[in-house]
Formats: C-alpha cells, structure tokens, sequence
C-alpha cells in the first residue's frame, strides 16, 4: 500500500465462515484519492470522484453511512469490490433496508459487509439481507464467533429476494426457506 494513505484499518472480518485478516483501508478526508490498494472510500467522496474512480488501479469500496442513499452507487457498483454499511448501534436497523436494496434491486453480487457496533444477534438477520462479511472491531463478537455461537434464522416472518421461500404449514405469513435454490 502507498505509504502517503494512512487510513485506519480494521484489523479482521468475518466472512467465508471464517475470521480473517482484513486487508482493506477506510478512505480519511485529508488523502488524496488512491492509485493503488485496497481502499474503502466514503460515500459522498466516492461520488464526487467517480472519473477517479474509474481511472485508477486501486481497488475500491463504498462505505455507506446509516441512511445514505445506496442508489446514489447504482452506476458505480460495476467498479465496486465491496459496500460496507454502517451500523452505528444495534438498535439503528436502516442498514438492513441499504444491504437489501444492494442484493436484491441492484443485484450486488460482491462483498456486503457490514460496519459498527453492532451485536452477534444481528448477523443471521444481516444474512437474510444480503450481508455475507462482518467488520470485527468488537472483541466480544469476535470471541463469540470464535466459539461458534453464531445463531441461525430458520423461520420469519418478513420474506426477502435473496432466498428461496416457503410457507409453513397453514399460516402463510410464516415462512422457512426451501430446500430448492
């Protein structure tokens, strides 16, 4: 990476099923945008320099604030390896509706990943939504996943695009996935 970029990394993701060391850099303010690395670059920036973006060698990311527009990305995501959103707390569920619109509207194949603080139980749902990677900047998350307390959604009420669904037994609002893809 260029020494002149010295944005804050976060140390490891959980992703794959795994957790590993994470190789991508958070965009600051004051750094000029990137020619070369892995960089995650904050979503009114990334907007502004889209000609940049399509210019360089880099490899770029989007970092979405809780409540910015993910459609504002739509003719950027071509250039895109990775959307992080942010989860200011767990209590702030509105990157659940941006991870959605990602995966099923836009059709976002590539890494969803999702930032902040937010908690263990969250990421089955997060799953739901189309996020497959986890930012772990909380030692107690990263310590649960260790051990394997990854909890599971296996029936909902809410369906989603990004799965296959069925109903269960005679209550149609209640649904499960389907043993078909």
């Amino acid at each position: 990476m260029a020494a002149a970029f010295e944005g804050e990394m976060t140390s490891e993701v959980y992703k794959d099923g795994k957790i590993q060391p994470d190789d991508w850099v958070v965009l600051k303010e004051e750094d000029a945008f990137p020619s070369e690395g892995k960089w995650i670059v904050p979503l009114d920036r990334l907007v502004e320099n889209a000609a940049a973006m399509a210019q360089t060698k880099a490899r770029i990311g989007a970092l979405v604030p809780a409540g910015g527009d993910v459609s504002r990305l739509a003719s950027l995501l071509d250039h895109l390896d990775l959307v992080a959103i942010e989860f200011p707390s767990f209590a702030d569920g509105r990157g659940f509706s941006a991870a959605r619109l990602l995966a099923e509207r836009y059709q976002f194949k590539r890494e969803i990943r999702a930032v902040g603080p937010f908690i263990l139980d969250q990421i089955g749902f997060m799953q739901r939504c189309g996020i497959n990677a986890f930012a772990l900047d909380n030692p107690k998350l990263r310590k649960d996943l260790e051990a394997g307390n990854l909890n599971t959604i296996d029936v909902y009420t809410q369906p989603v695009g990004t799965r296959s669904e069925v109903p269960v037994g005679t209550r149609p609002w209640l649904r499960r996935a389907s043993s078909q893809p």
